[in-house]
């Protein structure tokens, strides 16, 4: 239990939804002083959604609690294919608004823009006490820190791609932050089901739950208001190529890449790869995820676009690209993916300029990762913990990741490491 934000951490695999979910929600609450201030749920594994939400309902009677289906879950180096991780967290400097929707496909920026403005209404504000906090880092922290870390983020849970559905994150985010506006830190990732299920074209469900409530095609929306210290990036580790080109034909709202540099799609990637077109076709996934897109950002790093599924004329991408938009070939073996939590640490230490370790890290992990790392996996996580120095890493593997490096815009992004820090320590002691 830390002296400002106490964690507990429940893993279960027993092969029984309701005991599963009981079990890791019960072990979550060991230490805990109080009432969790709110609950995550990650899942992974055929379980029941209806008699797991009922497991953890039991446990968690009178506290909220989020979570979703996931292709695996993870603490620390323990990888559950099938399994339950929840995570606790109390703290009287951490106060949590929670809405959801469901049907979040039918109006996807709408929805988002109703389900923040219910976060937001829910956020319980001690009138006397929550000024007070903003009065103390006003007068003991330097103006500096009050204008470089907010003292809110947003948590963003989604559904993931479930073909021929898409995802729906871009206009999520847009949706959100038409309401909050550009600045404020969203952290989160898409829920799915066992990656495999896509590659071989396998009808697959996605599940979201939310006290009590289970939902097929939902949206969860955090608001947190909080004087805790908190940090966050996301990085993919891919290298880029000399293999350019320019996206010149996209259908399905971006989602389908048709064209590059006016060629079929399938015909340019083919030669910039050296192989023919049945072979590439053959082994697609794969060498898509191998050799991903890469699009410039602004600030010198690179947006993948990576595990192209045939689709129609194209290419169908978990996230949509742009007509125009110019593009890499990138190296995205397990040897350039295992240096993204270098560079975390890396982005961590410049912007937060504090010897202070995480409490807690919490991690989305993009399931092309998990596919091209396959065993090192775990070698990833436990790189992850050993570059934050912190003792708890937990998550799942997702269908894509939002978040953003330090002091940049949320973005929906794919190939990535994600991660969001909490501290054990005070906004107001920093100096």
């Amino acid at each position: 239990m830390g002296k400002n934000i106490s964690i507990g951490i429940g893993v279960s695999a027993k092969p029984d939804a309701y005991a599963a979910g009981k079990e890791a929600a019960l072990a979550s609450l060991k230490g805990l002083p109080k009432t969790p201030t709110i609950t995550y749920i990650f899942f992974a594994g055929d379980y029941d959604p209806y008699a797991l939400s009922k497991g953890l309902k039991d446990a968690l009677p009178r506290s909220e609690f989020v979570g979703g289906s996931a292709d695996s879950v993870f603490h620390n180096e323990k990888i559950l294919s099938k399994g339950v991780v929840a995570v606790s967290l109390y703290s009287e400097y951490l106060h949590v608004g929670v809405a959801s929707v469901e049907n979040a496909s039918k109006a996807p920026r709408k929805l988002a823009k109703k389900a923040i403005m219910d976060a937001l209404g829910k956020v319980p504000i001690d009138k006397y006490v929550d000024p007070y906090l903003m009065f103390t880092r006003m007068k003991e922290s330097s103006v500096r820190w009050m204008v470089k870390l907010p003292s809110f983020f947003i948590t963003l849970l989604t559904r993931g791609i479930r073909l021929p559905v898409m995802g729906d994150e871009k206009e999520i985010i847009r949706g959100i932050s038409e309401v909050t506006g550009l600045q404020v830190p969203i952290w989160g990732g898409s829920f799915g089901t066992d990656g495999m299920n896509v590659l071989l074209g396998k009808p697959y469900d996605i599940w979201m739950l939310h006290s009590g409530k289970v939902m097929k095609d939902g949206l969860i929306v955090l608001f947190n208001t909080t004087s805790l210290l908190y940090s966050q990036s996301m990085q993919n580790g891919c290298a880029p190529t000399k293999k350019t080109g320019f996206v010149s034909k996209v259908s399905n709202g971006g989602f389908v890449v048709e064209e590059i540099s006016n060629q079929n799609v399938v015909d340019w990637y083919a030669n910039q790869l050296g192989v023919k077109r049945d072979a590439f076709l053959k082994d697609v996934r794969i060498l898509t995820q191998l050799n991903p897109l890469g699009v410039p950002d602004l600030f010198g790093g690179f947006i993948i676009r990576g595990g192209g599924i045939p689709m129609g004329k194209g290419l169908a991408y978990v996230a949509p690209l742009s007509e125009g938009w110019p593009v890499y070939v990138m190296e995205g073996d397990a040897k350039h993916l295992l240096t993204a939590s270098d560079r975390i640490k890396d982005d961590i230490a410049n912007y937060m300029q504090t010897a202070d370790k995480p409490a807690l890290a919490l991690t989305t992990l993009c399931v092309t990762r998990k596919i091209v790392l396959q065993k090192d996996t775990g070698k990833e996580i436990a790189k992850l913990r050993k570059n934050l120095g912190t003792k708890d890493v937990a998550g799942f593997v997702c269908f894509g990741e939002t978040g953003s490096r330090p002091g940049q815009q949320a973005m929906f992004e794919h190939v990535t490491l994600n991660v969001f820090n909490l501290y054990d320590k005070l906004m107001t002691k920093m100096d």
